[in-house]
């Protein structure tokens, strides 16, 4: 049975990490628990192809990658349902919009009479979310942002 007053005393910790964040940080931290909510939504709500273009269109942020990162692995560990499918496309929706390049790849695996997919994120030839056991999946497909530098 969990205990109402240790829930209340880890939500008050969690606030006060929060409020100790640099402003950039929780603003960061916001859009990736944006980011994830929408991507939760929008993967039950629309198609393979309006999902994809959601998570790659380009914009001019400048966010450093590993703040990126940093923030969608913080809000997925508490975003409810917040999968592998979730978080890539989360990261690569805000990776786009900071103007980097990366490649959502999904793999599948059959294990006996058992099927498994999975979903990771690329940057710069190194999977930076989703790289648990990568050697069990067979690529089915993969999509790669294209950010225009001249833009």
């Amino acid at each position: 049975m969990s205990n109402p007053e240790s829930e209340m005393a880890l939500t008050v910790k969690e606030l006060t990490k929060f409020s100790q964040l640099t402003y950039r940080d929780q603003v960061l931290l916001l859009r990736a628990f944006f980011a994830l909510a929408v991507c939760r939504v929008r993967l039950h709500a629309w198609g393979f192809q309006k999902l994809q273009r959601w998570a790659t269109r380009p914009a001019n942020g400048d966010t450093a990658v590993d703040r990126l990162i940093w923030a969608i692995e913080v809000a997925s560990k508490k975003t409810l349902g917040a999968s592998c499918l979730c978080r890539a496309l989360a990261l690569q929706r805000l990776l786009s919009r900071n103007g980097h390049e990366s490649e959502l790849r999904i793999g599948v695996e059959k294990n006996d009479n058992r099927f498994g997919a999975h979903a990771w994120l690329v940057y710069r030839d190194k999977v930076v979310i989703g790289s648990v056991q990568l050697e069990k999946y067979e690529l089915l497909t993969a999509w790669r942002t294209k950010i225009s530098k001249g833009s």
